[in-house]
């Protein structure tokens, strides 16, 4: 951003209603919320598109206080059933951020299985099924992490230590390989074949074209993993994959992308240095706040929707 210009506030939605989605692991914002809070933004805020922001300079406020952007993480089907007429009623853009991998497998991301998991059962109970299913694959590192009493905690402030301490063991500290097989028998366990599951979830092929046409497309990485786990080549190729197979379904390479997790455990200026690599032009990370004048745009924070009124913990005004 140009030294000159007002903030961009960015919020970042998920699930909207929880259709679809199995257990109950999920704490969704609900339509009427959304466009509440829509509402409430727009009495003070000039919305932006991905267009917009990746140009050049931004478009005249126009007599706002600030830019704000909407932007929607995981490619879930809901958010286009729900908060897209929302959006196109009045006239306001938006940022969809979909993972490649359910796309190309018709399978659930590792992430959305943890939610499914953690909805069915306790913490403890989840914890013994996958330091059980370690043992029966022989993942020793998975095993020894499992066992260990010393591990690093993502930020995910608003939950319980011991909620914190495991999520970030299954989303960051195992090995990914063995994590994505882990979660895949453990949800197999418990549900089932995840496939028709995936199928309702996800945003389809048709889905994305629309918003590509609509210059609404970014990308939130191709299989949804803490970017700063992998190695440089590792990065690139989680981020090229996700922009060809979003290119080769929609006709459009996106030039945005929202970076998995985002935090201080998943992202890193070697992350931010891959992403402009790739070509792309603008990156949200999740730290919560506005961003400043002069903010990269590859490294712009975002709150969550929560955040902000009329979410439940609200840290900021509107």
């Amino acid at each position: 951003m140009n030294p000159g210009e007002p903030e961009i506030l960015v919020v970042t939605y998920h699930f909207l209603s929880g259709r679809g989605f199995p257990g109950g692991g999920i704490h969704p914002f609900g339509a009427e919320r959304f466009r509440e809070q829509v509402e409430l933004l727009g009495r003070t805020s000039r919305f932006l598109s991905l267009e917009d922001l990746e140009g050049p300079s931004l478009p005249g406020l126009g007599g706002s206080a600030r830019y704000a952007l909407l932007a929607f993480d995981d490619g879930l089907s809901e958010q286009f059933e729900i908060a897209w007429p929302i959006l196109e009623g009045m006239g306001i853009p938006g940022a969809f951020f979909p993972c490649t991998s359910p796309l190309q497998t018709g399978r659930l991301l590792h992430v959305h299985r943890l939610h499914a998991l953690r909805g069915a059962m306790d913490d403890r109970d989840l914890l013994a099924l996958f330091l059980d299913l370690a043992g029966s694959l022989g993942f020793e590192e998975s095993i020894r992490a499992i066992e260990s009493r010393k591990l690093p905690e993502a930020p995910y402030p608003y939950d319980a230590p011991e909620a914190r301490a495991l999520k970030s063991l299954l989303n960051y500290t195992l090995p990914l390989a063995e994590r994505e097989t882990l979660s895949a028998l453990a949800f197999n366990r418990v549900y089932g074949d995840e496939a028709p599951w995936a199928e309702r979830l996800y945003m389809t092929s048709e889905v994305i074209r629309e918003l590509a046409r609509n210059g609404c497309l970014g990308t939130h990485t191709h299989a949804h993993r803490p970017l700063s786990r992998l190695d440089r080549e590792g990065i690139r190729q989680e981020i090229r994959e996700s922009l060809d197979i979003l290119e080769k379904t929609s006709g459009v390479r996106p030039r945005a992308v929202s970076y998995p997790y985002g935090n201080s455990l998943s992202v890193s200026p070697e992350v931010f240095e891959a992403a402009a690599d790739c070509g792309l032009r603008c990156g949200f990370t999740t730290e919560r706040r506005a961003n400043l004048p002069g903010t990269d745009r590859l490294q712009l924070a975002r709150f969550d929707a929560e955040d902000l009124p009329p979410g439940k913990r609200p840290i900021a005004c509107l």
